[in-house]
């Protein structure tokens, strides 16, 4: 049970069912979030690139992305996955949009260039069998680009106790450079936000 359970029984429901209002929590926060998630632009391929996100949400960043790259996009909540598809739709943009698992990404083999997932993994029971999905997707060369929360590598106290309220709530704090080079991987990993507590963690697949 655990953080599964929560996930399940109360994160997954909450989360899809604020998509509508999703934007204007992240405002009252100064947009917190959404400026969180941009940190992971300089680590992307090149534009033009085949590009997949992972866990989306509300769909803003994807947007930004949809006009620079040849994009796709998995999340789990259909409520958010409706609103990305009307935002892309409003700036004549397209992406090619799924509900679905990481788990099990309905993509082939060798297909993107790049995977970029942003405050999800740490939602995901499995982590390993996610970066196995995301490797598997990428050609060689390509990139997997992880965005989470977690204890900053210098060990300081706040990053720590955010991540044990974080994990509380029904997270996974993970080691994503461990996971990421025991799939062969070379990570490069950078701390950022309060205390560190955010990262960026960059793969490529050589």
């Amino acid at each position: 049970m655990g953080s599964s359970w929560v996930q399940r029984h109360f994160w997954d429901p909450v989360y899809d069912g604020l998509a509508p209002l999703y934007d204007a929590v992240d405002w009252l926060t100064g947009n917190t979030t959404h400026r969180l998630r941009q940190y992971a632009l300089p680590y992307l391929p090149p534009p033009g690139s085949r590009l997949l996100e992972i866990g989306f949400g509300s769909g803003r960043l994807h947007v930004e992305l949809a006009a620079r790259y040849e994009m796709a996009g998995l999340d789990r909540a259909p409520g958010m996955v409706a609103l990305t598809q009307r935002r892309l739709a409003a700036q004549g943009l397209h992406s090619a949009l799924s509900v679905g698992d990481a788990l099990a990404l309905p993509w082939p083999s060798d297909h993107f260039d790049g995977v970029l997932s942003t405050f999800a993994l740490s939602a995901v029971p499995d982590a390993g069998r996610a970066i196995d999905e995301m490797v598997r997707v990428i050609h060689p060369g390509g990139r997997v680009v992880i965005v989470d929360a977690g204890p900053a590598m210098d060990g300081n106290w706040p990053s720590r106790a955010l991540a044990w309220l974080w994990a509380a709530l029904g997270d996974y704090m993970r080691d994503e450079v461990s996971l990421m080079g025991a799939r062969g991987l070379h990570t490069t990993r950078v701390d950022y936000g309060p205390w560190g507590s955010v990262h960026v963690v960059v793969g490529e697949l050589t």
